[in-house]
């Protein structure tokens, strides 16, 4: 006699074995802290974006020399945005004018 079906006690313990696998990954994910981690970067590139920027960000203002054609400097005033924390140092620069 062959047998061309799944009982149902063997049902049941298909589904309890998939429901275990289920749960581990889950309480494992590695995406709960990508999540957090792309939340961030949404953020800190909202505030560059928009030019709102919080306590995390340090301003300061450098002066940097461009030279043009070997021959001609030119002295810009520039202002230096930057956001540092334990993993990601970002920068913007934006030119003051005189």
């Amino acid at each position: 006699m062959e047998k061309n079906s799944f009982t149902l006690f063997e049902t049941l313990i298909s589904i309890a074995l998939l429901s275990f696998i289920i749960v581990g990954f889950s309480q494992n994910s590695y995406y709960e802290n990508f999540d957090k981690q792309f939340q961030l970067l949404n953020d800190i590139e909202n505030s560059f974006n928009t030019n709102t920027y919080n306590k995390n960000f340090t301003n300061s203002f450098e002066n940097i020399l461009i030279i043009k054609n070997d021959s001609e400097a030119e002295d810009i005033l520039v202002k230096k945005i930057e956001y540092q924390d334990k993993k990601i140092k970002l920068v913007k620069y934006e030119i003051k004018k005189k």
